[in-house]
């Protein structure tokens, strides 16, 4: 355990404890105790660690998570004609999911151990009596009888082999009678036939039941026979049980150690008793008793999360359950009502997603929509459905993926929800509610609910495509550095996209660059034939890509012309949110991360371009900002002026860096670093990021060009003259000798050394590469393996000795 105090799995009972029964005998209660830890395990340890690999897959959206079943299980629900309703409903609502959204899906019952349920009050009044509440049938009856209410310790071995017979029960039918039963599939036919999925939809949803999709699955189920609509639910394989894990006596003593080896004295501890347990909203304090049983298991863990739950407290949950942060261990089930959820959600969303736990997140749209009616605990389908496609939507905008839902339902056909299929109403309440606490979903408004939630997902799993480009790949070399004010990480190496419009295919160019773990990429307004022609490729590969915007970093430049018009600057207000606006656009995106303004324009106060820069920013257009080819006083006003006034100051500057220095500014209006700017870079490396470009000299410090070329320099090009103008000093070619020899002794190539020099710098340097072939971006990530001294990189600059190194 990675947490300061041992874990044993009875250290639960030195910590605050909530909702659990006071036993009068307590040798009873011992007796029941010793017997429960000597009977067998309900589940295998192999059967848990099966389902903690295919959490993985729903972690990674290769599958989806449906757990459904009774709010509280009674013991006269464990016989074939309560278990086997479920089994089907569940199959349908598989086969509908994964219809629409082209995974599988992963499904567990609240079943088989669902027997205990935390109680707001402990007692309650019933004819004027006082008696104490029922608190599931593991703990108590159901009956409102004095006697019968006194929590009995026996009821735990009750409830021990109840949960042994639904098991057993499930397995055989699975394996036996892999088909949907008869009953159940009419009525389903009939709810289809008469349009009463298609007409009890919130109006959110819309198109739905015009679409393909749902023509072609209810043509199936209307017309196929039976055994071709179920999909097998295989226990152990895609089929598990799953119930709240409250009553500590019981899941102490259900407590088994699976051995390493055969002289493993100890072993891993798991919960013998279900395949996956979650804590409740109630009884999830980060110091309390259940959080201590919890953190030691192998099983994975659900937590419910709903109003009052603090981002602090929900990081500082997840890391006690998983510190290892491995993904399918923990389970976040939110649970907060269509009304709130919009509003309560995404902050805590964004912490977890922030903070980069790897957590499975799903919805419990029941609890937050309980109300009372008649004298019954109800809930509105419309309400169910919304809270579901509202979740949806906050993970949407979050960058995050709904994997999961977890329902209170039935596949009988009770009336203690409201609307759906059949429209119930509040008066159609008494007519057979049934459930022993609070109101579950019938068949036909729980296959609503899977069509509903097919529909809204649709587009998450068809659209995204399930590989390394959907998250930030792992490639271990590749360097992170911040931008002030991003709140993200940003890859060293940047990706510079100014020959993309060149390339052939450059889909499979970026492809690659972000499969690498390189998720920033400069662009500009002006790049490309014609101008924004690279903006447009980018944008549509991220479209095409689904890619995360959470994980990937745009940069681009607005504010200046394009070559027709020798690169003026374009830095009035009404040019420069122009420009942005065009970006975006093309872009196929909401927000820039970091926007740099591409060229100054002296004539306008820097008051004026910080004003519109920081409104921008306000607006949820920009990240941050920052400039290109500025000069360092004009920056530093700017910075000034934008502190002084309570505003966003630009924090990064894009200019020429390189180990080869420049003899002067190398284009018209263009910048480069010496050394008041490398000063004033690491004096403020906390609030300024340079991005710099033209980091290899144009090919000098691969090897391009010798002093030949210096002597024709005359006879060349104007680019290419202005090239060598620029780099091929006798410094720097004393600078690319040094570079080849010290990347000679490292065994590495020498534009490595010279990209390692730059990122190496006290400053937060940021490198910008472009290129139009996949082989050479590749080999400039071999940078993040060179590693300089502060002497060698003073020698490649400076010279001296080569013993000084």
């Amino acid at each position: 355990m990675s947490d300061s105090t041992t874990w044993a799995k009875d250290s639960w009972r030195s910590r605050p404890i909530k909702h659990q029964p006071t036993y009068k005998d307590k040798k009873d209660l011992d007796r029941v105790r010793e017997t429960l830890s000597g009977l067998p395990g309900l589940v295998s340890f192999e059967e848990v660690k099966t389902l903690r690999n295919k959490l993985k897959d729903v972690y990674e959206g290769k599958c989806f998570y449906l757990q459904g079943g009774h709010c509280a299980e009674t013991f006269s629900c464990c016989n074939k004609d309560r278990i086997q309703p479920m089994l089907d409903v569940m199959s349908l609502m598989t086969k509908v999911i994964t219809d629409y959204t082209n995974v599988p899906v992963l499904t567990l019952g609240r079943m088989a151990g669902q027997y205990a349920k935390p109680r707001s009050s402990q007692t309650e009044t019933v004819n004027g009596v006082v008696m104490e509440s029922y608190k599931g049938d593991i703990m108590n009856c159901a009956e409102p009888d004095v006697k019968g209410r006194i929590p009995d310790p026996n009821r735990m071995i009750q409830g021990y082999f109840r949960s042994a017979a639904c098991l057993n029960f499930i397995r055989s039918s699975t394996h036996v009678n892999n088909r949907v039963t008869g009953n159940m599939l009419q009525r389903v036919r009939m709810i289809l036939g008469s349009g009463g999925i298609r007409s009890c939809f919130h109006p959110g949803m819309v198109g739905f039941g015009e679409d393909g999709k749902f023509k072609k699955i209810s043509k199936d189920i209307l017309m196929n026979p039976a055994h071709q609509l179920k999909t097998p639910l295989q226990p152990g394989q895609n089929f598990f049980i799953s119930h709240e894990g409250l009553l500590m006596e019981y899941e102490e003593s259900m407590t088994r150690f699976e051995a390493k080896s055969k002289d493993d004295e100890g072993g891993v501890p798991f919960n013998a008793s279900t395949h996956m347990l979650w804590i409740g909203h109630r009884t999830r304090g980060l110091e309390d008793a259940h959080v201590e049983y919890f953190r030691g298991l192998y099983n994975p863990l659900g937590v419910k999360v709903g109003p009052g739950t603090t981002s602090d407290v929900l990081v500082k949950l997840v890391n006690r359950l998983n510190p290892d942060n491995e993904p399918g261990k923990v389970i976040l089930i939110t649970r907060f009502g269509a009304a709130k959820v919009s509003k309560d959600l995404p902050p805590l969303v964004k912490a977890v997603r922030d903070a980069g736990l790897k957590v499975i997140w799903t919805c419990d749209p029941m609890h937050g929509n309980t109300y009372k009616a008649n004298g019954f605990k109800t809930r509105d389908f419309e309400k169910v459905v919304k809270e579901i496609l509202n979740t949806v939507n906050v993970h949407v905008e979050c960058g995050t993926r709904l994997n999961g839902l977890h329902l209170e339902m039935t596949g009988e056909d009770v009336t203690e929800c409201v609307g759906g299929p059949e429209n119930l109403t509040e008066k159609d309440l008494p007519r057979c509610f049934t459930s022993a606490c609070d109101p579950r979903l019938n068949f036909q408004q729980a296959m609503g609910v899977a069509f509903a939630t097919g529909y809204a997902l649709r587009a998450s799993y068809n659209e995204r495509k399930e590989n390394a480009l959907t998250c930030l790949p792992k490639k271990t070399n590749v360097q992170y550095g911040k931008v002030f004010g991003l709140g993200k990480p940003v890859s060293k190496l940047v990706f510079g996209t100014l020959f993309l419009h060149k390339v052939a295919q450059p889909f499979e160019l970026l492809d690659h660059i972000w499969a690498s773990g390189v998720n920033a990429f400069d662009t500009a307004a002006i790049y490309g034939s014609p101008e924004g022609k690279c903006e447009e490729i980018l944008g549509a590969w991220i479209k095409s890509r689904n890619i995360n915007l959470h994980q990937l970093v745009v940069i681009t430049k607005g504010g200046c012309s394009g070559a027709d018009s020798k690169w003026a600057p374009r830095m009035s207000s009404a040019q420069v949110v122009q420009d942005l606006n065009g970006s975006l656009t093309r872009l196929g995106i909401q927000k820039v991360d970091i926007y740099l303004l591409h060229r100054d324009d002296p004539t306008i106060p820097v008051k004026e371009i910080v004003d519109t820069m920081s409104g921008l920013v306000k607006q949820g257009k920009i990240g941050t900002w920052g400039v290109s080819n500025w000069s360092l006083e004009r920056f530093k006003k700017a910075v000034t002026y934008a502190k002084a006034s309570g505003l966003a100051a630009p924090v990064a500057d894009s200019t020429q860096a390189s180990l080869a220095k420049p003899a002067g500014p190398v284009w018209p209006g263009t910048t480069f670093m010496g050394p008041k700017r490398e000063a004033f870079y690491s004096d403020n490396k906390s609030d300024v990021s340079v991005f710099a470009w033209e980091t290899l000299a144009k090919g000098f410090m691969t090897g391009k060009w010798t002093k030949e070329d210096v002597k024709n320099a005359d006879d060349k090009p104007y680019r290419e003259r202005t090239l060598i103008k620029a780099y091929c000093t006798e410094a720097n070619f004393k600078r690319r000798t040094r570079a080849e020899l010290l990347a000679k002794t490292k065994g590495v190539s020498i534009h490595t050394v010279a990209l390692a020099y730059l990122m190496q710098l006290q400053c937060e340097m940021f490198v910008l590469v472009g290129t139009s072939k996949l082989k050479h971006f590749s080999s400039n990530l071999g940078a993040f393996d060179v590693s300089l001294s502060q002497k060698e990189c003073e020698w490649l600059r400076d010279g001296g000795e080569l013993h000084a190194m």
